[in-house]
């Protein structure tokens, strides 16, 4: 018997938490740790070469409300890189099971935060969080690169960084109003290497801030606000920038699909296409002109008196 038919799902998914995980950001790396969990208990003991598409079915189904659909869908996403690594790396399955499940399409979030939401969320927010958000609107940033920003990082009038789940490399400059902010920065104490530094002078470690973030949404909704998340405030900063290329840019997407589709929340304004009689009446004014203009220039020549 090939040793590779008896291979489980609980042993693929350690192979690909030793190999694979390593290279993902520490938040998304804690995430998919969480899933490979999930995944073991329910699928570990299976032999990863006999599953079927209906295996995931029951999987999928499970009702739980929508947040649980979300996660289950999150969790095959993992499985499923891990069979694609166990396909065309490891050479210990013959195909990855789970291309052949349809699972469900969340559509990409639009709640877009109105102005005066941000601005009510920020005057009751600790300064901590201010200064956070005013470093998300102005500079688009997720919310761990924010809190990994060190001072070494301004310089030349430039705030340089590498996004942490991309790995790409922007230098976005320093304006007057982000000047203003980060010396508000500045004044926090005790001060470190880190801009923005929790109240023991250490980083922010991203629960940490999560859990400072959500008292601050807890405390808005008592005084009848709605709720919206960090990342929202990203949104918020693409669909205030003047061109989706622009937003795209300081975002940090390779291409402008992911900005339009999950980022630029905003109405786009238009004008309504002209009546068919003002279109007519246009063009014929339109025509009206050029002929004119040519029976000038022919007058112009035929006066012109010979040499």
């Amino acid at each position: 018997m090939n040793e590779n038919s008896t291979v489980t799902v609980s042993q693929i998914l350690d192979r690909y938490q030793a190999q694979c995980l390593p290279l993902l950001a520490p938040r998304t790396q804690r995430d998919y740790l969480r899933h490979v969990g999930h995944l073991k208990r329910r699928f570990g003991d299976r032999i990863a070469s006999e599953l079927k598409p209906r295996d995931f079915g029951p999987f999928i189904q499970e009702r739980a409300g929508r947040r649980g659909e979300v996660q289950r869908v999150r969790q095959l996403a993992v499985l499923s890189a891990a069979f694609t690594q166990a396909v065309s790396f490891w050479y210990i399955l013959d195909h990855n099971v789970l291309r052949e499940v349809k699972r469900p399409k969340r559509p990409p979030r639009d709640r877009l935060i109105e102005d005066w939401e941000f601005e009510a969320v920020r005057a009751g927010a600790p300064l901590r969080v201010q200064l956070m958000m005013d470093l998300a609107l102005r500079l688009g940033q997720r919310q761990g690169d924010l809190l990994d920003l060190k001072w070494s990082q301004l310089r030349d009038g430039y705030v340089n960084l590498q996004q942490g789940k991309t790995g790409k490399r922007l230098a976005i400059e320093i304006t007057p109003e982000l000047k203003r902010i980060f010396g508000r920065c500045w004044q926090l104490e005790p001060r470190s290497e880190y801009v923005i530094t929790a109240k023991t002078g250490t980083r922010y470690t991203s629960e940490g801030f999560r859990a400072l973030w959500q008292r601050t949404m807890n405390a808005h909704c008592r005084r009848g606000g709605q709720r919206f998340t960090f990342h929202d405030i990203r949104a918020l900063c693409a669909t205030s920038c003047a061109t989706p290329e622009e937003a795209m840019k300081l975002l940090g997407h390779s291409n402008i699909s992911m900005t339009l589709r999950v980022y630029r929340r905003g109405v786009e304004r238009v004008s309504a296409l002209q009546p068919r009689a003002a279109i007519s009446a246009s063009s014929r004014a339109l025509a009206a002109s050029s002929a004119a203009t040519s029976a000038l220039s022919s007058a112009s020549v035929t006066s012109r008196p010979s040499a």
